[in-house]
Protein backbone atom coordinates (compact mmCIF):
# COMPACT_ATOMS: atom_id res chain seq x y z
CA UNK A 1 0.00 0.00 0.00
CA UNK A 2 2.88 2.53 0.87
CA UNK A 3 4.37 1.84 -2.67
CA UNK A 4 1.04 2.83 -4.29
CA UNK A 5 1.39 6.37 -2.34
CA UNK A 6 4.31 7.07 -3.12
CA UNK A 7 3.36 6.23 -7.14
CA UNK A 8 0.58 8.29 -6.62
CA UNK A 9 2.57 10.87 -5.10
CA UNK A 10 5.44 10.58 -8.44
CA UNK A 11 2.49 11.08 -10.74
CA UNK A 12 0.22 14.00 -9.27
CA UNK A 13 3.92 15.93 -9.04
CA UNK A 14 4.92 14.88 -12.47
CA UNK A 15 1.79 16.23 -14.02
CA UNK A 16 2.15 19.38 -12.17
CA UNK A 17 5.54 19.92 -12.91
CA UNK A 18 6.02 17.90 -16.49
CA UNK A 19 2.48 17.41 -17.83
CA UNK A 20 1.07 14.02 -18.41
CA UNK A 21 -1.54 12.64 -20.65
CA UNK A 22 -3.55 11.34 -17.68
CA UNK A 23 -4.57 14.18 -16.24
CA UNK A 24 -6.12 14.56 -12.90
CA UNK A 25 -6.08 18.04 -12.25
CA UNK A 26 -4.70 20.31 -14.75
CA UNK A 27 -6.43 20.97 -17.99
CA UNK A 28 -3.99 20.04 -20.64
CA UNK A 29 -1.06 17.92 -21.11
CA UNK A 30 1.56 20.79 -20.26
CA UNK A 31 3.09 21.32 -17.06
CA UNK A 32 4.73 23.94 -15.05
CA UNK A 33 7.99 24.11 -17.02
CA UNK A 34 6.34 23.52 -20.55
CA UNK A 35 4.57 26.72 -19.24
CA UNK A 36 7.58 28.79 -18.37
CA UNK A 37 9.31 27.61 -21.30
CA UNK A 38 10.08 30.97 -23.40
CA UNK A 39 8.81 33.20 -20.71
CA UNK A 40 11.40 36.08 -20.69
CA UNK A 41 12.88 37.59 -17.32
CA UNK A 42 10.86 40.69 -18.42
CA UNK A 43 7.87 38.44 -18.37
CA UNK A 44 8.08 36.93 -15.30
CA UNK A 45 9.39 39.81 -13.34
CA UNK A 46 6.22 42.37 -14.32
CA UNK A 47 3.41 39.82 -13.67
CA UNK A 48 5.21 37.93 -10.25
CA UNK A 49 5.78 34.92 -12.11
CA UNK A 50 9.46 35.00 -11.05
CA UNK A 51 8.35 35.13 -7.16
CA UNK A 52 5.70 32.15 -7.44
CA UNK A 53 8.89 29.97 -9.56
CA UNK A 54 11.17 31.12 -6.75
CA UNK A 55 8.52 30.49 -3.46
CA UNK A 56 8.33 26.62 -5.27
CA UNK A 57 12.30 26.73 -5.65
CA UNK A 58 12.56 27.53 -2.21
CA UNK A 59 9.71 24.97 -0.49
CA UNK A 60 11.20 22.22 -2.61
CA UNK A 61 15.18 22.83 -1.32
CA UNK A 62 13.47 22.84 1.85
CA UNK A 63 11.71 19.42 1.36
CA UNK A 64 14.44 18.02 -0.28
CA UNK A 65 16.88 18.85 3.00
CA UNK A 66 15.07 17.64 5.26
CA UNK A 67 14.79 14.38 2.84
CA UNK A 68 18.21 14.56 3.54
CA UNK A 69 18.05 14.27 7.69
CA UNK A 70 19.14 17.92 7.45
CA UNK A 71 16.86 20.84 9.92
CA UNK A 72 16.34 23.88 7.37
CA UNK A 73 15.40 26.76 9.10
CA UNK A 74 11.55 27.45 7.55
CA UNK A 75 11.42 31.38 7.09
CA UNK A 76 8.72 31.57 4.69
CA UNK A 77 8.81 34.75 4.13
CA UNK A 78 12.14 34.07 2.35
CA UNK A 79 10.51 32.02 -0.15
CA UNK A 80 8.77 35.05 -2.01
CA UNK A 81 12.16 37.18 -1.37
CA UNK A 82 13.03 37.09 -5.69
CA UNK A 83 10.63 39.71 -6.96
CA UNK A 84 12.35 40.13 -10.29
CA UNK A 85 15.29 38.78 -12.07
CA UNK A 86 17.65 39.15 -15.61
CA UNK A 87 17.47 36.95 -17.88
CA UNK A 88 20.58 34.80 -16.37
CA UNK A 89 19.12 35.22 -13.58
CA UNK A 90 15.50 33.94 -14.90
CA UNK A 91 17.67 30.77 -16.59
CA UNK A 92 19.19 30.01 -13.46
CA UNK A 93 16.05 29.88 -11.10
CA UNK A 94 14.38 27.85 -13.48
CA UNK A 95 17.43 25.53 -13.87
CA UNK A 96 17.62 25.17 -9.97
CA UNK A 97 13.94 24.48 -9.87
CA UNK A 98 14.25 21.66 -12.13
CA UNK A 99 16.97 20.42 -10.18
CA UNK A 100 14.81 20.52 -6.81
CA UNK A 101 11.85 19.12 -8.50
CA UNK A 102 14.25 16.03 -10.19
CA UNK A 103 15.98 15.49 -6.52
CA UNK A 104 12.47 14.93 -4.92
CA UNK A 105 11.12 12.73 -7.53
CA UNK A 106 13.91 10.54 -7.35
CA UNK A 107 14.63 10.28 -3.65
CA UNK A 108 11.36 10.08 -2.09
CA UNK A 109 10.93 6.78 -0.14
CA UNK A 110 9.29 4.10 -2.28
CA UNK A 111 7.71 2.30 0.70
CA UNK A 112 6.76 4.44 3.23
CA UNK A 113 5.14 4.41 6.49
CA UNK A 114 1.89 5.53 5.88
CA UNK A 115 1.54 6.20 9.68
CA UNK A 116 3.87 8.86 9.77
CA UNK A 117 1.70 11.56 9.25
CA UNK A 118 4.07 14.01 8.85
CA UNK A 119 5.23 11.93 5.42
CA UNK A 120 1.94 11.80 4.38
CA UNK A 121 0.66 15.18 4.91
CA UNK A 122 4.20 16.34 3.39
CA UNK A 123 3.42 14.35 0.48
CA UNK A 124 -0.57 15.42 -0.46
CA UNK A 125 0.71 19.00 0.37
CA UNK A 126 3.85 18.77 -2.03
CA UNK A 127 0.94 18.32 -4.86
CA UNK A 128 -1.76 20.91 -3.76
CA UNK A 129 1.15 23.66 -3.55
CA UNK A 130 2.22 22.65 -7.23
CA UNK A 131 -0.95 22.54 -8.60
CA UNK A 132 -2.26 25.93 -7.04
CA UNK A 133 0.96 27.67 -8.48
CA UNK A 134 0.45 25.96 -11.85
CA UNK A 135 -2.80 27.78 -11.77
CA UNK A 136 -1.89 31.01 -10.14
CA UNK A 137 1.15 31.06 -13.11
CA UNK A 138 -1.29 30.47 -15.86
CA UNK A 139 -3.68 32.78 -14.54
CA UNK A 140 -0.96 35.74 -14.98
CA UNK A 141 0.11 34.19 -18.52
CA UNK A 142 -3.56 35.70 -19.63
CA UNK A 143 -1.67 38.67 -19.61
CA UNK A 144 0.42 37.45 -22.70
CA UNK A 145 -2.11 36.01 -24.90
Amino acid sequence: MSQVFTEVIHALLTEAYEGSSQVWFSDRNTGLFSSLQGLSADQVSKTGIAAHVEHLRWSLSKVNAMMRGEGPAMDWSQSWAVKTASEPEWKSLLEQLKLEYQFLQTHMPPNPDLNDRMFVTSGVALVAHAAYHLGAIRQMMITFQ
